[in-house]
């Protein structure tokens, strides 16, 4: 093999990888590369085994800039979900990636964050209004929907 076969990481690139190779297996969640020559997007798909999305597969890009660690990555989620903190539009809102950001969070740590928002999600400072008022106010209507989107997908 010669040297210049071999690309060169970016400094993001090999923290992630490091991440990637420390991640600990959490039954239900499968991460894959989207693009085999870089880092920059993973998708990851969650199957939770409890709460609203029990047994439901949904799948998340997550986005990194060549500032990861220092900045956070995005999350866009790709299945369409009624959800308290994901818009229209697929985009996720978790405090970890705004005002709590730090280095120091772990792609493990954001991983766990969208199992958590998917099991228990909340409606203190909702992203979608409206999918919080529904989980607030009726439970069972919040399945409903949920169910019903998750069947036209």
């Amino acid at each position: 093999m010669s040297y210049k076969s071999v690309k060169k990481l970016k400094p993001f690139e090999l923290v992630l990888q490091k991440e990637l190779m420390d991640l600990d297996e959490i039954e239900g969640i499968e991460l894959n590369q989207i693009n085999e020559n870089n880092l920059e997007e993973i998708s990851v798909s969650i199957t939770p085994r409890e709460g609203y999305f029990i047994n439901k597969t949904i799948k998340f890009v997550l986005k990194f800039k060549d500032t990861y660690p220092i900045t956070p990555p995005k999350i866009v989620c790709i299945t369409k979900i009624f959800h308290p903190n994901v818009d229209e539009n697929g985009n996720v809102c978790l405090n970890v990636l705004k005002l709590d950001w730090t280095p120091a969070i772990s792609l493990q740590m954001l991983i766990l964050g969208l199992l958590i928002l998917l099991t228990e999600p909340t409606t203190e400072d909702p992203f979608n209004i409206v999918a919080a008022e529904v989980l607030q106010n009726d439970k069972r209507k919040f399945i409903e929907i949920n169910n019903d989107l998750y069947k036209r997908k």
